[in-house]
């Protein structure tokens, strides 16, 4: 995996050395650092893997990004490398046997056992997405192959939902301006041989070999105008999702994303114990009143879990007033509601039927490419809490 990452950042580097001219532009690299500090005032401890301020503001955890992307007029490729939650209180234990040696030098068969901690800056969960991609007939239609990510097809709302991922190919339509369809066999949702399976048995597969059924197929579409954007798709082991997005009003954004999950992975559980399907969704409107002179922005996000004897409602209404280019007061307020209240507690161990926040915050900018903030967050099924995080585009 290090020689998978540290190839494509070569690659990249070498791009910018020895381009000139137009081919120098075909060469972008970005992302953004963040991460924060936070000290709980109730347990007086410390950690530093956060990133937080807020549901709608930025809620998280510490992250490193890296993009890079070659586009040329016909192929491309694109790469990320992305490590979340490092931070000292977020490493892995390791431990180390060394041998203990008698005053002569000789080994006296016993060990000394030593823990450390070591950051997992390199597995394959931070390589997000690496695939190459060729354009055919001025265009219209799009091969990618590689670790796939959803650029055509995907919501375009906060938690930017598809059901494209994992290694494998995919064919991109486009009939007309706007319209986007795809389709997709990767490993995203893929099914494995296990030793219990007859072909196993057989020794025509072996346990873990990839089956090929219909879960390797995503079927998903979009279409977007100047003054709306939708989008679904489906995956055949059991997951959809649906987008729509306003664009026609100036200064309002409001968009609607939403995931269905069947109850084979959704990982859930009714009271029985028995497995159930999962329905999750975001709603967000958002108002900027600096088209009538004043830089306010207001506005409520609301997410759903819809789960049998285990869901949740909540609204989270926010505000930002701007009162230079520097400093921007912000505030928040967040209330669930739990219709199983005994399967949300708080840290006394109470069931929590409903519950609440307040997060105020200030944040500073810095040209257009640093933000800093320090907030306060009191939350009554959690402890209180404070600190500040930086965030840092490139």
């Amino acid at each position: 995996m290090k020689k998978i990452i540290f190839t494509a950042i070569a690659c990249a580097a070498m791009g910018f050395a020895f381009a000139e001219g137009e081919a120098a532009s075909a060469w972008d690299v970005n992302g953004y650092f963040r991460t924060g500090v936070e000290g709980n005032l109730d347990a007086k401890d410390a950690e530093t893997k956060v990133y937080k301020d807020g549901q709608y503001y930025g809620n998280g955890k510490s992250r490193a990004r890296l993009n890079i992307n070659f586009t040329q007029e016909d192929y491309g490729f694109k790469f990320r490398y992305q490590c979340d939650g490092f931070g000292l209180n977020n490493a892995d234990t390791v431990t180390t046997k060394s041998k203990v040696l008698d005053a002569a030098g000789d080994d006296t068969g016993n060990y000394i056992e030593t823990k450390s901690t070591k950051e997992t800056w390199f597995t394959q969960d931070n390589l997000k997405y690496m695939m190459g991609y060729a354009k055919f007939y001025d265009g219209k239609i799009i091969a990618e192959a590689g670790k796939l990510m959803d650029f055509y097809t995907n919501s375009e709302a906060r938690y930017e939902y598809q059901a494209i991922g994992g290694y494998g190919a995919r064919a991109v339509f486009i009939p007309i301006e706007g319209l986007y369809l795809s389709a997709a066999g990767s490993t995203y949702r893929a099914e494995k041989f296990t030793a219990d399976d007859d072909s196993v048995k057989d020794g025509k597969a072996k346990a873990g070999d990839i089956k090929l059924n219909k879960k390797l197929v995503t079927l998903s579409a979009k279409y977007k105008n100047k003054d709306f954007a939708i989008a679904g798709g489906h995956n055949f082991a059991g997951e959809s999702y649906g987008f729509f997005a306003l664009k026609s009003i100036q200064n309002l954004k409001f968009n609607i994303e939403a995931k269905y999950l069947d109850k084979e992975i959704s990982g859930k559980t009714n009271d029985d114990g028995e497995k159930t399907a999962m329905t999750e969704a975001w709603e967000l409107i958002n108002y900027n009143f600096k088209g009538l002179g004043t830089p306010l922005e207001v506005g409520v996000y609301c997410h759903q879990v819809i789960v049998k004897d285990d869901t949740s409602y909540e609204f989270y209404p926010h505000m930002s007033y701007a009162i230079n280019s520097v400093i921007s007061p912000e505030f928040e307020v967040g209330i669930i509601k739990y219709t199983n209240g005994e399967k949300h507690k708080n840290y006394d161990k109470e069931d929590q039927s409903m519950t609440f926040s307040v997060t105020p915050s200030i944040k500073f900018t810095a040209g257009k490419k640093a933000t800093v903030k320090v907030y306060y967050n009191y939350d009554k099924k959690d402890k209180s809490s404070m600190g500040t995080t930086l965030r840092v585009n490139y």
